[in-house]
């Protein structure tokens, strides 16, 4: 007797289902966890985490500073940065009801404008400002018009 691609494929299709189903890995496989977790408890940030200057910023950090001069290094290429915005990246309560209770954070962007490019061998840039010292930052970049640059890095801490 011989079998077709077509029903091999949709009879192994059919019993990983039937697995699934029965071994209820729906729940894994989406990443939902039982009801009633505690998204507060789920991961808990590392103490080396903790001993970075960067894990302290927060927007009210850098909102003094918008129109300030910062200075990006990769190598031995530096340039001359200018934030143009602190933008808020929270999720609106809204989100929640589509989705299930996620953990509470602070999330915002920081925006840069430049006439310079950096490499694009890297995405992680040490910056350097006067009040705020030396610090490093993931970043991507945006081809703007006129031989403009935009760089974005964007915070997310966990509360």
């Amino acid at each position: 007797m011989s079998v077709t691609r077509r029903s091999f494929l949709k009879s192994g299709a059919i019993t990983v289902l039937t697995a699934g189903i029965a071994l209820n890995v729906g729940a894994v496989a989406f990443g939902q966890e039982k009801q009633g977790s505690n998204p507060a408890l789920d991961f808990q940030i590392p103490f080396q985490a903790k001993q970075s200057q960067t894990f302290y910023f927060n927007r009210e950090t850098f909102k003094p500073y918008v129109g300030g001069i910062f200075r990006a290094r990769a190598g031995k290429r530096s340039i001359q940065m200018t934030l143009t915005n602190v933008r808020d990246c929270t999720p609106s309560p809204k989100a929640n009801l589509l989705t299930k209770k996620s953990r509470s954070s602070d999330c915002f962007a920081l925006e840069f404008s430049t006439s310079g490019k950096l490499t694009d061998l890297t995405t992680i840039y040490d910056i350097e400002h006067a009040a705020l010292g030396t610090f490093t930052l993931f970043m991507t970049r945006r081809d703007g018009p006129r031989g403009n640059y935009f760089y974005e890095a964007v915070f997310n801490h966990a509360l």
